[in-house]
């Protein structure tokens, strides 16, 4: 049964090798690469074309720049395989990830495994929280909606959000990317994988490591500027597939919470919230705030601190701060809090289960529990999505 792999492939030449021949030396034979050039302008169109010459199951596509969601699709109308999975072109995964899937998922429509997290030096995992198995009957599909978005906690997906790391049947998978506009370059993946879970008949998930996800600073994820219309039609994608099932209620409780944290990470500036720090209900204007956390809603908090005119950083924290002053950023060890004057203490993490935990830590070091505040999520509850979210 042939799989193919489509790999979107944008200015990557420092990494694309290894990409490329994690892929190559798959255990799985019966596998189809697709690489498709989006008008990058350094030397990774080369280093396709040599890969193709080497390995015949290699076809190399050079477009026009156009995004990753347009890259895929024309990878996807280019594929041949029964199943379809995707590798981003910085990444790469086990040698026997294919083989493991394959085995493991028995034909299912979906197979779901987790990932390492690599970045400069530090390891960390990206899990799915949903009970591992396979969801085919349709008491277990209706268990799995429920919790695929959101499983109980704020920021805590059932599962994993990346389009990295599953197998997909390509005729659901090609239907459901066909619906994903050009114009969504952040959460693209979202917008495809929840729609293919909900049509899927059945679903395999493992928490098995398989996948090496590299976080760097120069990402697609990290750097795009999100405009407006994105998370209109983010939001609109996710929305319409929801609303035509009958489990659209809940669907749409998770959907909501999901825009918020797509807004707190890449449209923070757009909320337009008269609070001090949204959602933190403790800061106000004039108060010096300790930033705990440096991940991507970290440095949008701290930022938006530095740069307000109503509040000022006294200091930010993380316990991998060696990583984060390795990439420039002026970050001290989580262990220097307590020496630390500062009016509040906000934990800039939206896991909020995760967040609570670190409180209590500082709240058994003697650290006085109203000086410390987490993301809110009474606050995000009676706060209206910003009209940009939808539909003029």
């Amino acid at each position: 049964m042939m799989i193919s792999i489509i790999v979107p492939v944008y200015n990557v030449a420092e990494y694309l090798p290894q990409c490329i021949e994690s892929i190559c030396c798959q255990t799985y034979a019966d596998l189809e690469i697709i690489l498709v050039d989006d008008g990058s302008t350094d030397n990774s169109p080369a280093i396709c074309d040599a890969y193709a010459v080497k390995d015949k199951r290699i076809q190399v596509i050079h477009k026009e720049n156009g995004g990753p969601s347009a890259a895929r699709k024309m990878g996807i109308a280019a594929a041949q395989g029964e199943y379809i999975s995707c590798v981003d072109s910085d990444d790469w995964i086990e040698p026997d990830m294919l083989q493991k899937l394959m085995d493991m998922g028995a034909g299912a429509d979906i197979i779901v495994a987790a990932g390492y997290e690599e970045c400069d030096g530090y390891r960390g995992v990206k899990k799915n929280t949903v009970p591992e198995g396979l969801y085919a009957t349709k008491k277990q599909r209706e268990d799995l909606y429920g919790r695929m978005l959101m499983n109980g906690n704020f920021f805590e997906y059932g599962i994993q959000t990346s389009l990295w790391g599953k197998l997909f049947k390509r005729n659901i998978f090609e239907k459901y990317c066909a619906e994903v506009a050009d114009v969504i370059n952040y959460g693209e993946d979202t917008a495809c994988i929840y729609p293919c879970v909900l049509a899927a008949e059945s679903i395999y998930v493992t928490n098995l490591l398989l996948y090496h996800y590299r976080v760097r600073k120069g990402s697609i994820v990290r750097s795009t500027k999100v405009s407006e219309e994105n998370f209109r039609y983010l939001h609109k994608t996710l929305k319409s597939n929801f609303d035509r099932t009958v489990y659209k209620e809940i669907l749409n409780i998770q959907l909501r919470y999901f825009m918020w944290q797509a807004l707190l990470l890449k449209g923070y500036e757009r909320i337009g919230s008269r609070m001090a720090l949204f959602p933190f209900e403790k800061v106000k204007p004039g108060m010096r705030v300790a930033v705990y956390g440096a991940g991507l809603f970290g440095q949008v908090i701290e930022n938006y601190c530095r740069c307000s005119k109503d509040l000022s950083v006294a200091a930010w924290f993380d316990r991998r701060y060696d990583m984060y002053i390795r990439q420039g950023l002026p970050v001290k060890s989580s262990s220097d809090v307590m020496n630390t004057d500062f009016d509040v203490l906000v934990i800039a993490i939206l896991n909020v289960s995760l967040a609570e935990r670190i409180k209590e830590d500082y709240v058994r070091l003697g650290l006085a529990e109203d000086k410390i505040d987490l993301v809110n999520m009474e606050i995000l509850d009676r706060t209206d999505l910003p009209q940009f979210c939808f539909d003029p």
